[in-house]
């Protein structure tokens, strides 16, 4: 006869794509140990489990470990012929679920550590075998409410879930194991009533129904109520939504050559946003509690979570609100500022007077003062009555700015040619018509708007372009003047 029986080693590490928290907290289960006790077990050597098992047996439980995520391996064992290598993790059974500490719901099947509510649909054992009614024809009776559950009860009731009797109730014994709306109530805090209360309407089992809510703080704000209720996922996504693409749109819209539609819209996208989100931040905050204590439970190293971590990572701040005003506004002058440094270097018009590379030939001639009749280049009309002469002030005027353009644009060449192809140049030995050989420069560019030629006068740091104005005499108060110096 075959006297061996078989170890299931545990070899340390995990299966790829298990996370190693459910790891630790499905091994907490099995074994009833800590998970700090597991910790050195999956980062370290080789540890096997006492129990000395039957090859089928050896076999389901490295099948039950594997789908856990641990990676094992087994050990022939001959009795008697070789010490047993100990670890101190021991089964507590094999094949009776009670006797190991686990129960069948008996709404669901879910099997589970022996509690008094169902961690899969939240019934009440205790009120669904009060409730239960009895199927017609049979001669048994409902179940006592103080009996546990035992497994292999009767038969799955159906629609379990449809019915919200099930869901959140309170159990009236002594002692109970504490409920999820126990925990929401941690986690949203005591000034949070109303919304632990409005919660516990929409709870369905595992699932979170939707239920109709206003969030009337929200209107102000729907991401400062966000931060404020700690949801730091929730208020990226809405601070995306209600001010970062509001801003860009009321920026870009107040461009010159862009669409003046963008202003609207971003506004109407920005009151839309203090429509919608109260509407809905209710329920997602209700469903974010619920994710994050049922998070915390499974990685606790116990059944649940203590009341202090629960309501640590739940309640309100105002630092985080107010941390969340300040990016706020940062975020909101940066994207202000760079639309405005994008739309002067990709959308604003060119600027008047620029050249292309270093070519000044490619520059259009500045288009001739257009003449009025029955006035000369001087600004004055014919001899009227007794033969005197009377000025022009509005011809003059237009005179006065040509001359003034033009002194600009010859200066710009010319400080162009300087910095360019003259550098080597000593202006001080130039004069005007020098220049507009070499430059070069367009005739009508050498005169002022009364038709008298420019002067170029320089020291060698830097020059001048003087117009005698409209009396031709240079010197006196009547000369524009255009000066710049060389930065060569």
């Amino acid at each position: 006869m075959d006297k061996s029986s078989y170890q299931v080693v545990l070899t340390g590490g995990l299966i790829s794509g298990f996370s190693r928290e459910a790891v630790l907290v499905s091994l907490a289960r099995l074994f009833q140990t800590s998970a700090a006790r597991l910790v050195e077990v999956i980062d370290g050597d080789e540890c096997p489990i006492d129990d000395l098992l039957e090859a089928d047996q050896a076999a389901k439980l490295q099948q039950r470990l594997e789908r856990m995520g641990v990676r094992t391996r087994i050990e022939r064992i001959d009795r008697g012929s070789q010490p047993l290598k100990r670890s101190g993790l021991h089964l507590l059974s094999l094949t009776d679920p009670a006797e190991a500490g686990l129960m069948s719901c008996p709404a669901c099947g879910h099997q589970q550590l022996v509690a008094k509510r169902c961690d899969e649909c939240g019934v009440v054992f205790a009120e669904f075998n009060r409730r239960r009614v009895v199927e017609p024809g049979s001669s048994r009776t409902a179940a006592p409410s103080s009996a546990l559950p035992k497994p292999q009860v009767a038969p799955r009731p159906r629609d379990i879930h449809a019915n919200s009797e099930w869901h959140e109730e309170w159990m009236d014994d002594g002692n109970e194991l504490p409920t999820e709306q126990y925990h929401i109530n941690i986690f949203m805090g005591a000034q949070s009533a109303h919304l632990s209360t409005l919660c516990q309407g929409m709870v369905l089992g595992r699932r979170t129904r939707w239920q109709f809510s206003w969030a009337g703080g929200a209107m102000f704000s729907p991401y400062l109520w966000a931060m404020y209720r700690k949801m730091w996922g929730w208020g990226a996504v809405i601070f995306l939504t209600e001010i970062l693409i509001p801003v860009l749109l009321i920026t870009l819209g107040s461009k010159e050559g862009v669409s003046d539609a963008l202003v609207p819209l971003g506004i109407g996208l920005a009151v839309a946003n203090r429509v919608f989100w109260p509407g809905v931040l209710k329920f997602l905050y209700c469903r974010y509690a619920r994710n994050t204590i049922m998070f915390m439970n499974r990685a606790a190293a116990t059944t649940y979570a203590s009341d202090i971590e629960i309501a640590n990572r739940g309640g309100t701040s105002r630092t985080s609100a107010f941390v969340g005003l300040v990016v706020a506004v940062v975020v909101s002058l940066l994207a202000w500022s760079t639309v405005d440094t994008l739309h002067a270097r990709w959308l604003q018009p060119a600027q008047p007077f620029a050249t292309q590379g270093s070519s000044l030939d490619n520059l259009p001639p500045l288009p001739p003062v257009p003449a009025v009749p029955g006035v000369s280049e001087t600004g004055t009309a014919p001899t009227g009555v007794g033969g005197a002469q009377r000025e022009l002030p509005l011809v003059n005027q237009n005179n006065w700015v040509s001359t003034r353009n033009r002194l600009r644009v010859l200066g710009r060449l010319l400080s162009a040619w300087f910095a360019e192809g003259g550098r080597d140049q000593d202006p001080a030995q130039l004069d005007l018509e020098a220049l507009a050989r070499v430059v070069p420069l367009e005739p009508d560019l050498l005169k002022d708007g009364w038709g008298r030629l420019i002067v170029f006068e320089s020291d060698g740091t830097g020059y001048r372009l003087i117009s005698p104005g409209p009396d031709g005499e240079p010197g006196n108060s009547d000369d524009v003047d255009y000066r710049r110096i060389l930065n060569r």
